[in-house]
This record gives C-alpha cells, structure tokens and sequence, in this order.
C-alpha cells in the first residue's frame, strides 16, 4: 500500500496540461546562459510542434553546439528526453509544476546513466515568466562523477 501511495505522489504534479502550456513555447528564442562555473555563451532556442501534435522539438545552440530535446506525454507522464553535447541521452520526468514552473529531474535507470560514472544533465527548469508570455527562464544542472555540479541559467526572449 505505501509503495502504490509513493508511486501516486511520484505522478501526482503530472497533468496532461502541462505538456500543452509547452507548446506555447512555439517559436525562436535568443538568450545568455551564465553558468556557476563563470562562464558564459549565447543560447538559442527553437521549439516545434511534431509528429501530429505529440511532441514538442526543442533545437539549441549554445555557443555553436548544437543539442535536441524533445517533450513527449506518455503513459500519464511528461518526458524531456535531451541528446546532449555530451553524447549521451538523459530522459528526464516532470517532478513539478508550480505557477508555471516545469521540473524535469533524469531518470538515471530510464536514461542508462551513473553519476558513478558519467557527467550529464540531471535536472531542468522552465519557467514560464507570469505575465509575459515572450519571457522565459532557462535553468539546466549538470552533475558528474565526484560530485561535480554546474548550474547553467539564461532569460530568454522570444524574436
């Protein structure tokens, strides 16, 4: 009974409005992303709708590297699956969805990733600025073996 009850809380934020407040993202955006390492490059975000409405393409930029993400509901959850600049493939979950603040934490199993061994993306968030639907903030953290953590953030504007 307690496993069925951590498992419903696990899904409890996951709304299937939630991945159609993402499609409003539509469209190109242009930002700096200052990472806690101190440095910085551009950020560009493009997003699309594919695949009949069933999935969200995220294409960036940062600096010249170039990454996909893409946002798909599926069996009652929200997923971010990243293919990084890293070469790997974190698939992450939405753990929260607060006033407009999306909270995507990676699935290590689901991914085939270890901080043991590996350095990748292991949480995102998107917040969708109240009140201004051309602003958005940009967070993503990368973590890795050792305990090495970045924490990358940019404002966002869609042009």
């Amino acid at each position: 009974l307690l496993t069925l009850i951590f498992a419903f809380n696990l899904n409890a934020n996951t709304d299937p409005n939630d991945f159609e407040t993402l499609k409003q993202l539509e469209g190109k955006w242009v930002g700096t992303l200052e990472r806690t390492d101190d440095t910085s490059d551009s950020l560009i975000l493009e997003f699309s709708i594919a695949s009949n409405g069933s999935a969200i393409l995220e294409e960036s930029n940062t600096g010249g590297i170039e990454m996909l993400s893409i946002f798909n509901y599926q069996n009652d959850e929200l997923l971010l699956t990243h293919y990084c600049g890293l070469q790997n493939k974190p698939v992450s979950k939405l753990t929260s969805n607060e006033n407009g603040k999306l909270i995507f934490k990676t699935d290590d199993d689901m991914s085939g990733l270890s901080l043991k061994k590996d350095t990748y993306v292991t949480s995102w968030e998107i917040d969708l600025v109240p009140g201004d639907e051309n602003k958005i903030i940009y967070n993503y953290t990368v973590s890795g073996p050792d305990g090495v953590t970045t924490t990358a953030s940019a404002e966002m504007t869609r042009i």
